[in-house]
Order: structure tokens, then C-alpha cells, then sequence
């Protein structure tokens, strides 16, 4: 770093401080000495506009599937359900011979955490499970049909549950204390099914030779829920296991022992799950509303906001832009039972981003695309907000208007802030955290975002440099 930049660097600081007092200066030290090197900071203050969009679907490639039926009465009616196919390993065959060619069952394991259940988790409910009767696309989008893969008409499964009442698989204790439980759904499918699994490995072992041949063979299910409103479940893993057992002869004895097997098949992200999102009464969040817009998930409800540009370019023509920082303040969850929490990162994106975002798999950048984080840097702490100020902070911004400016000085930025699921690591000799994947949050969650004529200004700091 040379003599100038350090000196521009400890302004900026000193600016930073001294905005905080005073949003409306717009021009602040003159001169450095010598007066050779003359370096002019300006501190100009501009108004963003906010409101509460929409998009008809998320991206999400995934092998966790959200189920269930969920109420709040802000954030409106949100059910989910999934599509999916089963691995099969390439010339996959039964470990050993059922007694009699006869299996003995086939059911659907379903797998979830119960602190990630959203809702009332003694709310009775129940899950429905229809066949997949054509392949599945890789459409991967949330808005999928599932009378266009699947005949509704033909019940193969069902289940009265609570969340609540799932049988203890695991227990892990994150806090002294506390502790979570894994828990397990079964949904006993017809026996016939199974036996045509068997069956057919047996008569025609070409269906097993690879994951195309399986999934012409076997195209999958759609779980959903039936009767029941009131909770939801991320479901972590969904099996099918065809059970059965054989007659073996021990060598050195000469007895027959009965011995139980089990054959799995699970949701991998080699295979296709297709996840469904219906949202209803979300007109009022859509509403116009002076004091907050709002995000939702897995609602595709983000707020958008509009830097602008046009009015920005003329002001600060000729300068290096230092310092643009941007901070959104949301408020306390709604005061009823299972009210929606505020989601764990919000991503702040150019609006036109959005569609290739998720696709490309792509992570922030710090330079069009920003991770929020606490008031500490986003590379200490794997936390996305502040939940004692009740604020995202996205840090300084600058490069994005750079780069806008560059690419697209004629129009206003237009930006939306949206939730996701950030998976972090942690290199330990530097004591960082970063990004190592950014996916669509898809759990239900909800945060009302603060639009104060104060919180709505953004404080550019500019320098010039005359020679």
C-alpha cells in the first residue's frame, strides 16, 4: 500500500466515525498537506426506496423435503410435499434368498430432527403416499405438479402422526442440558410392492444395472399430508426398506439359524427430488406499507431495494468510491404461539441475479453479492444477524455501485435481499470462517423488515485525488 492509499484509508475511518454524527454533511476535509497531493472526501447521503416482491418459484436441489400443513396468521397458509426417486447401486441384487422367495414387508423411513419442526408438534396429522407413474424432470423448481408425474387416484400408503410422537432413533446434547432428538416416521407400503422389487431382480436383473434402468423400473413416490393442519417437518432422509428373512445352515454345526435382512434405497443427491410449495393469504405482505416490507420462506417473498444510481453518478462523477455501508433492522417475532422466526442469512443480490444465482451454484463474491453477517466481519462468525440490535449487516457495499456504475450507469440498482441456507467452514489458522455453499432457504421462517425515512439512507463516502 502506498503513501496515498494509507492516507485515504485512515480518512475513510475517521469519516465513518464522524457520519455517524452528521448524515447531512456532504463535504468533509479540504486539504492534506503538502499541497501537492491534495486529496478531497466528500460524505454524500441518498434515500433507498424498499417494497415487498414476489417470484412464483425457488431453485432448490435438494434431498431434504419439507412436509406438512402450517398457519401463521401474518406470514399466511404454507403446505409442502415432495416427489423423489431412490438410489440403486449398479447391479444392485438382494443380499441373500427370502425363506420362500417371500419378502416379509416394504415401508417409507422418514428421518427428522424435532427442534427443526415448525409448529405445534402434537398436532395430529397424516401422510399420504402415491406412486410416481413417469420419470421426473430436473426441473428442480418449487412450483411442480405433481398430477403431471403421479395417479392421485392410487393411495399406497398412509399414516396418523404427530411430530411429536415420531420414535426416538438418536439423541444429542448441543447445550448443556438440551437436547435434540432424531426421530422416525414408518408408512407400511403394500407387500405386493416389495415382492415385485424382488421379483424383479430375480427375473429381470437388467432393471438394477444402472440408476436409468431403476428409475424406468421404479419412478418413485409423492409423500404429502392429508387431514391435519399445523405443523411441518424437514425431513432429513427418506429411505425404503424391503425386509425379509432366510434360512442359513451353519457350516460348523450343521443348525439353521433365522436371520432378518434389510434392503434400503434412499434419497441421494445422485437421484431426483422434486419439492412443492403452495402459499396462500399473502396479499397483505404484498400490500404497499409504509413502515416494513417483509421475506418469507420458502414463500419466494423478498424485499427489494432501489439505490439511485441515475441520481448517484452525477454527484460522485470523477471520485473512488470508499465506503457504502448497508445494514437492514427487522423487528421482534410476531407475539403468538409458534410465531415464524427471522431466516439465519439474507443474500443481497442484484435483482437480475436472482435466476442463475442458485443454478450455477455459486457463492458471495463481495463484489455483486453479499453474505449478512452480526456487526462482526462475515469471516469470524458463522452467525448471519445480530439478534441483540436486530439487524443484517451486509458491511461495506462499495464495489457493487462500482460495479453497477460500470456496467449499467443509465439505471437505478435494483437489489434483493433473500434468504438462504449458508454452509460454512473453518480454517483454524486464521481463526475464519467461509462460505463453502449457498443454497435457498427452504425451511418456514418470516422477518418484518424495517423501512424508517432514517434507515432508509445510505451514506456514500468519495475521495478525489488532485495532483
Amino acid at each position: 500500500m502506498n503513501k496515498i492509499q494509507r492516507l485515504i484509508a485512515v480518512l475513510c475511518m475517521g469519516i465513518l466515525i464522524l457520519s455517524g454524527c452528521d448524515d447531512n454533511m456532504s463535504l468533509v476535509g479540504n486539504t492534506l498537506i503538502p499541497d501537492t497531493d491534495k486529496i478531497t472526501i466528500y460524505a454524500d447521503t441518498f434515500q433507498i426506496q424498499a417494497s415487498t416482491v414476489k417470484r412464483d418459484s425457488l431453485f432448490a436441489k435438494t434431498t431434504n423435503g419439507l412436509l406438512g400443513e402450517y398457519y401463521d396468521p401474518l406470514y399466511g397458509q404454507l403446505k409442502s410435499d415432495y416427489l423423489c426417486q431412490f438410489y440403486c447401486e449398479d447391479g444392485f441384487q438382494f443380499y441373500n434368498t427370502p425363506y420362500n422367495n417371500k419378502i416379509d414387508s416394504i415401508y417409507i423411513r422418514l428421518d427428522y430432527i424435532d427442534y427443526m419442526v415448525v409448529g405445534n408438534p402434537n398436532i395430529p396429522m397424516q401422510i399420504q403416499v402415491f406412486p410416481v407413474t413417469k420419470p421426473l424432470d430436473k426441473v428442480y423448481h418449487t412450483n411442480v405438479d405433481p398430477a403431471d408425474y403421479c395417479d392421485l387416484t392410487n393411495e399406497i400408503g398412509s399414516l396418523a402422526f404427530s411430530a411429536s410422537g415420531g420414535t426416538i432413533i438418536d439423541s444429542t446434547s448441543y447445550e448443556t442440558d438440551i437436547y435434540y432428538y432424531r426421530r422416525r416416521l414408518e408408512i407400511r407400503l403394500p407387500v405386493e410392492l416389495g415382492q415385485k422389487i424382488y421379483d424383479e431382480s430375480v427375473n429381470n436383473p437388467a432393471s438394477f444395472k444402472n440408476q436409468q434402468a431403476f428409475n424406468d423400473f421404479f419412478p418413485g413416490i409423492y409423500i404429502t399430508t392429508g387431514y391435519g393442519s399445523g405443523s411441518m417437518l424437514e425431513i432429513q432422509k427418506t429411505d425404503i426398506c424391503v425386509d425379509y428373512h432366510s434360512i442359513e445352515v451353519n457350516d460348523a454345526t450343521g443348525k439353521d439359524s433365522l436371520l432378518y435382512y434389510s434392503e434400503v434405497f434412499m434419497t441421494t443427491k445422485e437421484v431426483i427430488q422434486l419439492n412443492r410449495f403452495e402459499n396462500s393469504d399473502t396479499e397483505q405482505l404484498l400490500a404497499e406499507n409504509e413502515d416494513y416490507t417483509f421475506v418469507k420462506t420458502p414463500a419466494g417473498i423478498y424485499t427489494r431495494f432501489v439505490l439511485p444510481a441515475t441520481e448517484i453518478k452525477p454527484v460522485i462523477e470523477g471520485r473512488m468510491i470508499n465506503s457504502m455501508l448497508f445494514s437492514i433492522k427487522y423487528m421482534p417475532n410476531e407475539d403468538w404461539p409458534y410465531s415464524l422466526s427471522p431466516p439465519p442469512f439474507l443474500l443481497l443480490m442484484p435483482e437480475d441475479s436472482l435466476s442463475s444465482f442458485f443454478q450455477n451454484r455459486n457463492i458471495e463474491n463481495s463484489i455483486t453479492t453479499f453474505i449478512s453477517s452480526t456487526d462482526y466481519s462475515p469471516s469470524l462468525t458463522p452467525l448471519g444477524y445480530s439478534p441483540t440490535t436486530r439487524t443484517y449487516y451486509f458491511h461495506n457495499i462499495a464495489n457493487l455501485l462500482s460495479y453497477h456504475l460500470a456496467t449499467t450507469p443509465d439505471e437505478d440498482l435494483r437489489l434483493l435481499v433473500v434468504p438462504v441456507n449458508r454452509i460454512a467452514g473453518y480454517n483454524s489458522n486464521y481463526g475464519m470462517y467461509y462460505t463453502t455453499e449457498i443454497n435457498n432457504y427452504l425451511a418456514p421462517s418470516g422477518v418484518k423488515l424495517r423501512k424508517d425515512q432514517d434507515l432508509m439512507k445510505i451514506a456514500i463516502i468519495t475521495s478525489k485525488y488532485e495532483n
